[in-house]
């Protein structure tokens, strides 16, 4: 999980979202009103704040969905925010289908947009941990199943990762001059915020200090 900054809201929903929320609450059994978000040019712009991963598990969209617009807030907690654009974000369907219906005003889920996410959750290899005593980051780990070997699909793919990282830097401690250099630049991107689970990849270049 990295920090996350908003991108301007779309046109289109900064034209229309007023309206949206008015006729979707007075008719919520329309499909067609309920999922306006889903807008091409609401949609492509979260995935671009996002990096093209989901906001939680920074899995690339399209491993194992398309991704989901995500709302931070559920619209059954405070339908008024189902199309504000400071609530809305991108997760891939196993995350969204754990995370649901969550909501607790003392002890909120992590919000990649609001404070330092990164220095709340601890990257153990392919596995989250929190930070001691920090219960609503242990509870949103837990409730996304990130902290054990539930999701094998998302742990393979993070070891695979590692694995590719650990090679990286191997042949960066046995070459020198423009090989060294070009090795250091690949290193530089696994960690860099646009990468697949660049969290976890930063981590363990923190651990290499490199």
């Amino acid at each position: 999980m990295r920090n996350l900054d908003k991108l301007p809201i779309p046109e289109v929903l900064n034209d229309n979202w007023i309206q949206w929320t008015e006729q979707y609450k007075s008719d919520k059994t329309s499909a067609t009103k309920k999922y306006r978000y889903r807008h091409s040019d609401i949609k492509s712009t979260l995935v671009e704040e996002t990096k093209s991963k989901c906001a939680y598990c920074e899995s690339k969209i399209g491993h194992n969905t398309p991704g989901d617009v995500e709302h931070k807030t559920p619209s059954s907690v405070n339908i008024d925010l189902h199309f504000d654009w400071t609530n809305l974000t991108i997760a891939c369907t196993e995350c969204n289908r754990r995370k649901l219906t969550y909501f607790d005003a003392q002890k909120p889920f992590l919000d990649p947009y609001d404070g330092d996410v990164e220095n709340r959750v601890i990257h153990l290899g392919p596995v989250v941990g929190w930070q001691p005593g920090d219960e609503p980051a242990e509870i949103s780990v837990r409730t996304l199943e990130l902290h054990d070997n539930s999701r094998a699909g998302l742990i393979k793919r993070k070891i695979e990762a590692i694995d590719h990282l650990n090679n990286l830097v191997a042949r960066y401690h046995q070459v020198d001059g423009v090989m060294k250099e070009l090795l250091l630049l690949s290193i530089q991107k696994l960690k860099s915020k646009e990468a697949e689970y660049s969290g976890m990849l930063k981590a363990v270049c923190d651990n290499y200090g490199i």
